[in-house]
């Protein structure tokens, strides 16, 4: 008996003693930091030991439905939910939440086995419809299930896994946007476009789009090799020549493409790009027609920091170039209605002028420094847009047969403006006493209303030159 206890004695000491030792093996380093975010840095460790960790920290409880396997992840200054996406996204698993649990494993169990726990969310439109939002998730292949209604253009319900809805969640913003209704960029399956690549993957060129400034695109998991991009013509094929220049063998070798800015102050890109070519220096040079003073360079370190000391020993004083000046064609609104805009932005060394009858003209010449141009650029196209309709009365008549009359008028505005005539009410008579007063009204855009009410004084005041 007393051997017996023994035996059990010793075999539970060394099961105990294993347990402890096993603990010490597998447990991941994670640090937590003031501000509760979290650093991660392990490497073979058991993925349920890094997941147990997590959810600690995120008071939730967990059940991991895969099969047990050893991951490397390092991560830093990140939240708890942030990091396990990460590592789950990494590993081609995601997630369910159903209240205080969260239920862990691969897309396909998760959604076969879970249904009934897939989030359902609600997305409010303000500028496209949800047919377009719908044709292109089936573009881009985000497996989710939705839901549109015929009452409601402006709703659309998703359902799917937290990654997938994440995806959709960047779609829509990068489509619902009010510069987006443009007649350039009205055709969305024209202008949302896969960008495939061949040296580098998608999260990488997005990453130089993002330091260059152009829009960045969405990448699908399942293909990190295409980058999915959308904008307008001349967007995308900026877009597309930076590829042609950083998609190349070189940059496969690298794990960090090179690229870095040098913004001149004396000389332009087209007179220093010959300069670079006729010295051999082995960079590629990538320009943007809007950015007449800057360059991006793409190569080695040697080969950057070379370019760079020949652009400075270029780029000197004498070579100084005076202001330059473009004209600008408004898509959206009048040219007197963007300068009106555009002043209260008060930019230094910057001044835009109208030409003639800017109320109902169109152009508009921009005088600043070369190397504004881009900046001049993103603003004014932010500025050229339209904002929501209202209605406001535009012209009256306080005569008996002021509707006849004010229908005659409604024509010649509509024939001077474009407005359609639907846009155009007039109202009975809607005197105090016994005399006449019809109200002619307007719903549109406040650009369209001020260009009638412009048009309206030029009708009273046919001889006038110019409004005050």
């Amino acid at each position: 008996m007393f051997k017996s206890r023994l035996l059990k004695s010793i075999l539970m000491l060394f099961l105990i003693t294993t347990v402890f030792i096993s603990c010490f093996n597998y447990m991941p380093s994670m640090a937590i930091q003031e501000d509760n975010n979290i650093s991660l840095n392990m490497r073979d460790a058991d993925i349920r030991d890094v997941l147990s960790a997590l959810a600690v920290n995120m008071g939730k409880n967990i059940i991991y439905t895969a099969d047990p396997i050893n991951v490397n992840i390092s991560i830093e200054g990140v939240d708890s939910k942030t990091a396990m996406t990460y590592l789950l996204s990494t590993y081609s698993m995601d997630y369910l939440e159903d209240n205080n649990t969260l239920i862990i494993g691969d897309r396909e169990t998760l959604t076969t086995e879970f249904y009934n726990k897939l989030s359902m969310s609600k997305f409010v439109l303000k500028y496209v419809t949800s047919d377009i939002i719908s044709k292109q998730l089936d573009a881009l292949e985000i497996p989710v299930q939705k839901v549109l209604l015929d009452s409601n253009k402006k709703i659309i319900w998703l359902q799917g896994l937290p990654q997938d809805l994440a995806k959709a969640n960047e779609l829509i913003y990068m489509l619902d946007k009010a510069e987006n209704l443009s007649e350039e960029t009205y055709s969305y399956s024209a202008n949302l476009t896969p960008i495939n690549l061949t040296y580098i993957t998608a999260e990488e060129m997005n990453n130089v789009l993002g330091r260059i400034g152009l829009n960045t695109g969405i990448i699908i998991d399942s293909n990190p090799m295409t980058l999915w991009v959308f904008g307008s013509k001349s967007q995308i094929a900026e877009i597309q020549n930076l590829q042609k220049n950083i998609d190349i063998p070189e940059n496969a070798l690298s794990d960090n493409i090179i690229i870095s800015d040098y913004k001149m102050t004396y000389l332009t890109t087209n007179e220093i790009i010959p300069i670079l070519n006729r010295l051999a220096v082995n960079v590629n040079v990538i320009t943007f027609e809007r950015s007449l003073q800057t360059v991006w360079l793409n190569g080695t370190n040697e080969s950057v920091k070379l370019a760079t000391d020949i652009i400075k020993k270029f780029d000197i004083d004498k070579h100084k170039n005076d202001d330059i000046f473009f004209v600008y064609k408004t898509v959206n609104i009048t040219a007197q209605e963007l300068k009106n805009r555009f002043d209260n932005l008060d930019l230094y060394n910057v001044t835009m002028e109208t030409l003639n009858y800017p109320e109902f003209s169109k152009s508009v010449m921009v005088f600043c420094p070369s190397d504004f141009r881009l900046f001049v650029m993103n603003h004014i196209n932010k500025l050229d847009i339209m904002t929501e309709k209202i209605k406001v009365p535009v012209d009256y008549s306080d005569v008996s047969g002021g509707s006849n009359k004010l229908k005659k008028r409604r024509d010649l505005l509509v024939d001077l403006t474009g407005i359609p005539s639907s846009s155009f009410t007039i109202s009975e008579n809607v005197s105090r006493d016994e005399d006449f007063l019809y109200i002619m009204y307007i719903e549109e855009t406040q650009e369209n209303i001020k260009k009638v009410k412009d048009y309206v004084k030029y009708i009273d005041d046919a001889l006038t030159d110019g409004l005050d």
